[in-house]
């Protein structure tokens, strides 16, 4: 199909976007007009010359001609939002490309020397001097300066894509992004273990973006060390789950009081008030800007919160969300129950953030959806009874979540209903849920694979949470 009308009036309109320049240049080379195509490959400049040097999957580039034509047809949407989907494509392509060293590039002459480490978007020499900036690189822990967490898929053609998208709903974007690289378990991806640096995008201004991949198989070069990027990286992932409990913790006062919390401490009140466990110091920091997105979603709209915000599977939760005050995890935080792997996960969206080893009772355990009701520390006034430290009913039933002082049930169908957990799992848990979340209880659907990360989730609680005026009864 000819596209040759459609990129020349792209060009007119966009004259520095160079991989447009190239592909109408291969226009007119498949049509014999040498002329014009050279002329058109001199303005692709170093574009023309990684993609005549290197091999690049032919649907990768064709996905971007097509879209790129389909912008030029849809005159009407080509706002700054479309632009940033321009340069978002071909930061997907170029994380292919080696960088090129010679400022002036020949068509049908150049060469792509080996053994570079950066793949860039207009400014070549930027990457280099932003992957050898010192002030981007993590101190004592903190967030390295300018820079932004972000994660998705480690592998499948999904995650491009929602890069492509993230940056496309992105009206400003960062000076600096890192993605971290999630691995991905059937429909599920995997939260924090084994999650590292895929690759950083600097924002060097005026369109330009420089582009540093850490997957030696995408970008056929020797990445630099990204220790230190990781080990920040994961200190982001953890902050994100307290702000994820935060945030459903404050859907489900909601929920119930038909308006949100006016201030932390409503919702860590002594039982049987205690929407959540604890605090911590993320969540003080974070709980008016958090409540103030609450306030204002779905407003005049007519639209519920989760319809404004989008299910994970069509915006991935990324980097969209939270540059605009929302979490990472944004989708209320669920249990889901696998009763043939004795597995109970916690998840948001399609993200698997833990995923314990329990105990049940076979045919004995029922199935479908519940709520959690009563959150109890000590159930029965002890914390080594026969529902261990820490019990959380499922609606209005004899059914529980809750530790065990039988701790070699876990992984067996000996409990007469109930879902038995060990004394570290329940606990944590425990502080990661509130009251009034959603818990599936069915068979398959979880990796066996058990993810609890070597440092526990922890806060620190404020008030009674204990229920001696109650005997429970459930069904252990």
């Amino acid at each position: 199909m000819d596209h040759s009308p459609h990129l020349k009036s792209y060009v007119k309109k966009h004259p520095d976007n160079k991989m447009a320049w190239y592909l109408l240049g291969k226009e007119y080379e498949s049509s014999g007009q040498e002329g014009k195509a050279n002329y058109c490959f001199n303005r692709a400049g170093e574009v023309f010359e990684a993609f005549e040097h290197k091999q690049i999957p032919a649907d990768v580039w064709m996905e971007y001609q097509d879209k790129l034509v389909q912008m030029s047809k849809e005159k009407e949407r080509r706002t700054a939002r479309t632009r940033h989907l321009l340069t978002a494509l071909m930061v997907l392509l170029l994380i292919w490309v080696p960088s090129a060293n010679s400022p002036s590039i020949s068509p049908k002459s150049a060469s792509v020397p080996s053994g570079t480490e950066h793949a860039a978007v207009d400014h070549v020499e930027a990457a280099k001097a932003a992957a050898a900036d010192p002030k981007e690189k993590a101190q004592n822990g903190e967030p390295y300066a300018g820079g932004v967490f972000t994660a998705q898929a480690r592998q499948g053609s999904g995650a491009g894509t929602a890069f492509t998208e993230l940056l496309a709903k992105t009206s400003q974007m960062p000076s600096k992004i890192t993605v971290l690289g999630m691995e991905q378990r059937g429909t599920w991806l995997i939260w924090r273990d084994g999650m590292k640096p895929l690759l950083s995008v600097q924002n060097k201004g005026n369109g330009g973006l420089a582009v540093q991949s850490y997957d030696a198989a995408a970008c056929a070069c020797k990445p630099p060390d990204s220790e230190t990027l990781r080990i920040t990286g994961l200190k982001w992932a953890a902050g994100q789950e307290e702000l994820a409990v935060l945030n459903s913790a404050m859907r489900a006062f909601r929920s119930q009081h038909q308006r949100l919390p006016q201030s932390l401490e409503e919702l860590t009140r002594d039982f049987p008030s205690n929407t959540m466990y604890g605090t911590t110091d993320g969540m003080k920091k974070a709980f008016t800007p958090l409540r103030n997105v609450l306030a204002s979603s779905g407003q005049g709209t007519g639209k519920t919160e989760e319809q404004n915000t989008g299910s994970a599977a069509e915006n991935s939760l990324l980097l969209a969300s939270s540059l605009h005050g929302r979490p990472f995890l944004g989708q209320p935080l669920r249990i889901v129950i696998d009763k043939s792997r004795h597995r109970l996960a916690l998840v948001s969206g399609n993200i698997l953030i833990r995923n314990y080893p329990i105990g049940l009772g076979g045919d004995r355990t029922p199935e479908g959806k519940f709520v959690i009701t009563d959150k109890v520390v000590n159930p029965n006034g002890k914390s080594n009874g026969e529902f261990g430290s820490r019990g959380m009913q499922l609606s209005a039933t004899n059914y529980a979540i809750h530790g065990t002082n039988e701790p070699d049930s876990i992984g067996k169908n000996e409990s007469l209903g109930c879902v038995r957990m060990g004394k570290e799992d329940v606990e944590e848990l425990f502080a990661l849920v509130p009251s009034g979340t959603e818990v599936v209880i069915g068979n398959g659907g979880l990796p066996d694979q058990v993810l609890v990360p070597g440092s526990r989730f922890t806060s620190e609680p404020q008030h009674d949470q204990t229920n001696p005026r109650k005997t429970y009864h459930w069904l252990n």
